[in-house]
């Protein structure tokens, strides 16, 4: 084998792998992990590891869940899970929405899909404050 076939056999091949991972990311909707049922947790507002929920735009994970402080000035909790390809979601302020940094899908502060290509919602949760305690539940 010479250098030129040598190195045509390479590229062939590199690009293969590399078109296998780009398929490999949307991933079939069965092999999206579910959102957490069953949710019942506080968080202490004034617990260090929970300091950015203290401003608005500020948002945390826990038990693949986001909470956020949204726009309005209350919270929003829902799976941080895409439903689409199962990328983990974060809260952007400037829209005010959920987004997926991996194929652009959007989610209003209820879950609700404003943009795809998400297929379906964000499982949504409950959140009360009292005091420096926020409790989510489902």
């Amino acid at each position: 084998m010479d250098r030129k076939e040598f190195l045509s056999l390479v590229g062939v091949g590199t690009a293969g792998l590399a078109c296998g991972a780009c398929f490999e990311a949307c991933a079939a909707d069965d092999e999206i992990a579910s959102p957490p049922t069953n949710v019942d947790f506080t968080l202490d507002l004034t617990a260090p590891e929970n300091s950015p929920l203290t401003n608005v735009g500020g948002y945390i994970y826990k038990d693949r869940i986001i909470v956020a402080h949204v726009k309005s000035g209350s919270y929003a909790a829902v799976s941080s899970i895409c439903t689409h390809a199962g990328s983990t979601v974060y809260y952007d302020l400037t829209l005010d929405r959920f987004h997926c940094p991996n194929h652009g899908s959007n989610y209003l502060t209820d879950g609700t899909v404003a943009n795809g290509p998400a297929p379906s919602p964000l499982m949504r949760y409950n959140t009360t404050l009292s005091g420096s305690s926020l409790r989510v539940n489902s």
